[in-house]
């Protein structure tokens, strides 16, 4: 599946989020930085997040972006479906208007079976498996 710069970005944001101590509002600036993400794209990014209810966002001293929902309750196909809207079972990989088993691209099969592959991946990890994922690595590069 190849997804957009804004679910990357999404995914990376939220993960950070979720490796924070729970309860921990963290500023777009800071998580820009941390990530090497262009603050005004990412800041459009979380807004759209908090507006659908992934995140609270809240202003001034102390302020900032934390998750809503806990990180092992939030899947990363939750998390790309708010970014990118439906994975549709009619959406062609070539781009074509029609794609149906009765009138079929190239690629349809193939396709078919990867997006239901790759659906049900997505929906088994949690940003929870995320954060311990990445936290595991560090451990690892540095020897622990």
């Amino acid at each position: 599946m190849i997804h957009s710069n804004a679910t990357k970005y999404a995914i990376r944001a939220v993960s950070f989020l979720a490796a924070q101590p729970s309860g921990t509002c963290v500023q777009a600036r800071e998580i820009s930085r941390a990530l090497d993400i262009p603050y005004p794209y990412l800041s459009k990014i979380l807004q759209s997040l908090a507006r659908k209810r992934f995140l609270s966002s809240s202003k001034g001293p102390g302020g900032g972006f934390r998750l809503i929902v806990p990180a092992e309750e939030t899947t990363l196909y939750d998390l790309i479906e708010a970014v990118e809207g439906e994975i549709r079972d009619d959406q062609c990989m070539l781009g074509l208007d029609v794609c149906t088993s009765e009138a079929a691209c190239p690629m349809h099969d193939f396709w078919t079976g990867f997006r239901d592959s790759f659906r049900t991946k997505m929906k088994s990890v949690s940003l929870q498996d995320v954060v311990e994922s990445a936290e595991l690595k560090k451990q690892h590069a540095a020897g622990l």
